[in-house]
């Protein structure tokens, strides 16, 4: 019945580290604390009503004085029906939660990973206070103020989008005090944001390693045409019907959807990488900043959040997105009806999307030692294949009938086009029978 998870903790009793669980739930995510419960799930009830009462005056204790922001509507607490203490703790509005007694540092603030809780570091202490105070980076005043824009206003043209100074303040590049926002800074050609893209063989040996910065816009331009420049197509024969069936390796929009999803939804307040990685197996997209103001639940329920909308605003008004919200659904409806589907990961801090690839085959483990090859999808043309078509379905033909059938195919076939094609490529899998004058091709 109990198990530690990352909403459950179990205590075997009321300790002073119970406080410290306590605020890292205020910090992370809402929870629920079992005091009364070993490791194994064991219970080891609290039967004494006297006890139980002082216990119950020290958890109340705790709730007045030992935490703040004050939590009293955030924690309750009461003996269930094991007399097993339930400490209930929902995450708080008023980040950062502490113990009074060691202030808002770090020895003082805490916060849950998984089934264990950890010091927060002086950088997630202020992104939690930015976040509750609804700090907006892409709104505040860049520090950087002598920006140029070549790449974004030809983009502006290209989109019939006026880049004249009202515009600016109404896209929020420009504040009303005509200032540069951060959003500006990005958009600029000296923007500061660098994205990392990589392409690994199967020893994890970098194949390609580029760095794209400049505008926000440029950047995102060259990952999506070089992250499909590694989109690869495979060709296999069908047997049945000797037609090239093509598989790519990341299906639909797939790609194009996580590359903006990483764009738009980054926390580019931290001073972190988007990357892009092209492994053997998957195509994993990295960007700092997990989901904002919600659940990964959530999201897939269909909840938007937005934690840069006037850059979401942009990427609408340039024809990158579409439909703001559906870039999740849009990568799992490309990988409908597959046995392989993309895998989330997100954390507080980074959010990780894996997409796997459709052509990946996990490497057999048996005792074969000599490698076996097939040569068909690398020296078969679409020609080869339209010969070898023709003859399964019309076995016994010669050259001048096959050309007959195939000419209306093919109009630029010839008696030389089918007999290079027999001889050259398809020796393996047609063969001749009967005599010169009445013989004809046959499939082995």
């Amino acid at each position: 019945m109990y198990a530690e998870s990352n909403k459950v903790e179990l205590k075997e009793k009321l300790v002073d580290e119970i406080k410290n669980e306590i605020v890292a739930f205020l910090n992370t995510n809402d929870g629920t604390i079992y005091v009364g419960v070993k490791d194994d799930g064991t219970i080891a009830p609290f039967l004494d009503k006297k006890e139980r009462d002082l216990i119950d005056i020290k958890v109340a204790n705790w709730i007045q004085e030992a935490f703040y922001p004050l939590p009293s509507n955030l924690i309750k607490h009461y003996f269930n029906e094991d007399n097993i203490l339930v400490i209930d703790v929902k995450k708080g509005d008023e980040r950062p939660y502490y113990l009074k007694d060691k202030g808002p540092k770090p020895s003082g603030v805490y916060r849950r990973v998984g089934t264990t809780i950890r010091k927060a570091n002086d950088s997630e202490i202020l992104l939690m206070l930015l976040e509750t105070k609804h700090y907006s980076f892409e709104e505040d005043k860049s520090e950087e103020q002598e920006l140029t824009f070549k790449y974004f206003n030809e983009l502006c043209d290209e989109n019939a989008i006026k880049h004249d100074k009202r515009n600016l303040v109404s896209l929020g590049i420009t504040n009303t005090n005509k200032e540069y926002t951060n959003l500006g800074l990005m958009l600029s050609d000296q923007s500061p944001i660098v994205v990392k893209f990589a392409k690994y063989d199967k020893h994890l040996n970098f194949l390609v390693k580029k760095e794209y910065k400049g505008s926000l816009l440029k950047v995102l331009d060259n990952v999506l045409e070089n992250a499909e420049n590694y989109n690869d197509v495979s060709a296999v024969i069908d047997g049945s019907s000797w037609k090239r069936k093509e598989t790519i390796s990341y299906p639909g929009a797939s790609i194009r959807e996580a590359v903006l999803n990483a764009f738009a939804h980054a926390n580019y307040f931290i001073r972190s990488n988007i990357k892009i990685e092209f492994y053997d197996d998957l195509l994993k997209i990295t960007n700092p900043g997990g989901i904002y103001e919600a659940t990964l639940e959530q999201i897939l329920e269909g909840v938007q959040t937005y934690r840069n909308p006037r850059l979401v605003n942009i990427l609408s008004k340039f024809h990158y997105i579409e439909n703001f919200g559906t870039g999740i659904p849009r990568i799992l409806e490309a990988y409908e009806g597959t046995d392989k589907k993309p895998i989330f990961d997100p954390s507080e801090n980074f959010f990780i999307l894996k997409l796997p690839n459709m052509n990946y085959l996990e490497p057999i483990t048996d005792p074969i030692t000599d490698p076996i090859t097939d040569p068909i999808t690398d020296v078969l043309t679409d020609f080869d294949l339209l010969v070898m078509r023709t003859i399964k379905n019309h076995q016994g033909l010669n050259a001048p009938k096959l050309l007959e059938i195939i000419v209306k195919e093919d109009s630029d076939a010839t008696i030389d086009k089918i007999k290079n094609s027999l001889k050259r490529h398809l020796e393996k899998y047609c063969e001749f029978r009967g005599s010169r004058s009445n013989g004809g091709y046959y499939i082995k």
